[in-house]
């Protein structure tokens, strides 16, 4: 099993996240690879990376300047498949972002789902000890789920198996932003077992701050500029 994070600029938060990844690794009883991709970082994301102990999976910390989120995690995800010992389309693919915290059954959830679906789709819920009110509310106003099932896709939380990830050329390699769209989308295409579940949950950032523009915080952002119009400005799917 293969977990891929891309980092840029993310010492503040990777340590929490690969520990909560470590946590998780626990509870499957299958091998499990965590790839940190430090790209183009101007901070100590590397080094605060490499430093965190874990203790029930195995980590690798990689730096470069791939400049593209769909190249960051395809780099993550193809130094995984390269070392785990297994065929690569039967490699369960996990991905996440350094500012995500995943809960304790994240990667069983996924192994359990994976048995009916070749790829998976999670959501994220903000960070309730740093996001203010006013945001959540707004978040919460706006992103929306149906009992088990929604509409979303987010590079922080999506599953994949590794002859579904092959079978599309994997992450776009020239995506800015919306990766997580095109792999989905892709495997759409050629038919995969698609599953979008609530089962699945991440813990992210609330900064409105982005690292690129038209990300996630930027949506954020949008909700702080126009809170009267929140269901237009928002596009989290």
């Amino acid at each position: 099993m293969v977990v891929a994070i891309p980092a840029r600029d993310e010492a503040g938060s990777i340590h929490a996240c690969i520990r909560s990844v470590d946590r998780a690794a626990a509870e499957v009883a299958v091998p499990v690879l965590v790839v940190v991709a430090a790209d183009s970082c101007m901070d100590d994301t590397f080094a605060v990376a490499r430093s965190t102990p874990t203790e029930f999976c195995e980590l690798a910390v990689i730096e470069g300047a791939w400049g593209r989120a769909g190249a960051t995690r395809a780099v993550a995800v193809q130094y995984g498949l390269d070392i785990v010992p297994a065929d690569s389309g039967s490699v369960w693919i996990s991905n996440t972002d350094a500012d995500c915290l995943v809960p304790p059954l994240w990667l069983r959830v996924q192994l359990e789902l994976a048995i009916e679906s070749d790829v998976i789709a999670g959501i994220v819920e903000l960070d309730p000890e740093s996001t203010e009110p006013a945001l959540m509310d707004a978040f919460t106003a706006t992103y929306i789920l149906d009992g088990e099932h929604h509409g979303h896709v987010h590079g922080a939380n999506i599953g994949m198996c590794g002859a579904a990830y092959r079978a599309v050329g994997g992450w776009c390699l020239k995506t800015v932003v919306g990766e997580d769209h095109v792999i989905w989308d892709a495997m759409r295409d050629v038919g995969h077992r698609m599953r979008q579940t609530t089962q699945l949950r991440v813990i992210t950032s609330p900064r409105t701050r982005s690292r690129v523009f038209g990300g996630f915080a930027t949506d954020l952002d949008k909700l702080g500029v126009q809170p009267r119009d929140l269901t237009e400005v928002l596009d989290v799917a």
